[in-house]
């Protein structure tokens, strides 16, 4: 089965060992709309409301949607009034660093480093593969955090009172650069990332006439084959306003059309006249593509 940005969220949380952890918190008479969990960094996916009405006897116990839930926060939003003065109940996970909705963003952002040199979609990765996107998730990941725990001073009071609050900062740097090692050393044994190898053909440009020199199909030496002539992409490297129209339309087309009796067909904006000396032959045979 394919892989989803999903797993790759799961997989890093697996590494960092950030499993949730249950909650259970009783509530008691609700008297505002607004409740403060024990923890922060809720799931809500997880999270779990129930009321109970102690009015009535029986005590009857229901569960309710009638709320919204700041993740981050940990902060219960009730959007019923007629809760008020019932029992609440409250059920669910939280984690120690990472809600699921961070991992997944970093997730995107290192697969689209990965998809940025390689073009190959999430789902055509091997296990291999997503191991290294999985380390890059946490390497991301830990970056962010990094950046939140570093603005953090250590605190000192009169009494002889101390709290090294960079610890956690330097604690957080180094599994950073653990990560970031095995990451980068298995991306490139893979080929994986914007550090990957990449492989170019350089073309050469003749001295004398300011053109490229044609690059053809590698074959054998002793191949009687006529030779299969290739026709790469030509860079912009002027500004479109300034290229030559002859450059424009193969940029445009990828081929300028030239017929064996050497006259051009009138072209985008212009027309032969507009190539100057126009094209002579090049002392080449066969015919043009």
């Amino acid at each position: 089965m394919a892989a989803t940005l999903t797993d790759v969220a799961s997989g890093a949380r697996t590494y960092l060992r950030d499993f949730p952890l249950y909650f259970e918190v009783d509530q008691g008479l609700l008297n505002t709309l607004t409740i403060r969990l024990p923890h922060p960094l809720v799931s809500s996916d997880t999270l779990a409301v129930y009321t109970t009405d102690t009015t009535v006897t029986p005590p009857t116990t229901v569960a309710t949607d009638k709320w919204t839930l700041d993740e981050r926060n940990g902060l219960l939003k009730v959007t019923d009034p007629s809760l008020l003065n019932k029992r609440v109940l409250i059920s669910g996970y939280h984690f120690s660093w990472f809600l699921d909705s961070d991992l997944s963003f970093h997730a995107g952002q290192t697969m689209a480093e990965m998809s940025y040199s390689s073009g190959s979609a999430l789902s055509a990765y091997q296990p291999a593969q997503l191991e290294v996107v999985m380390l890059g998730t946490i390497v991301h990941a830990l970056w962010s955090l990094s950046m939140e725990l570093m603005l953090d001073i250590d605190v000192s009071t009169p009494e002889g009172m101390f709290i090294p609050a960079r610890q956690r900062y330097t604690q957080v740097l180094q599994m950073l650069q653990q990560f970031e090692q095995e990451y980068q050393h298995k991306a490139d044994m893979l080929g994986m990332g914007l550090g990957a190898m990449e492989v170019f053909r350089l073309r050469r440009v003749a001295l004398t006439t300011g053109r490229y020199v044609p690059v053809y199909t590698d074959r054998e030496f002793d191949d009687p084959r006529w030779p299969d002539r290739q026709w790469p992409e030509i860079p912009d490297v002027v500004p479109h306003d300034q290229e030559p129209l002859y450059a424009r339309y193969r940029r445009l087309t990828g081929v300028l059309p030239l017929s064996t009796h050497g006259d051009v067909e009138e072209i985008s904006h212009g027309s032969y006249e507009d190539l100057g000396q126009g094209w002579t032959s090049l002392g080449t045979r066969g015919d043009w593509p």
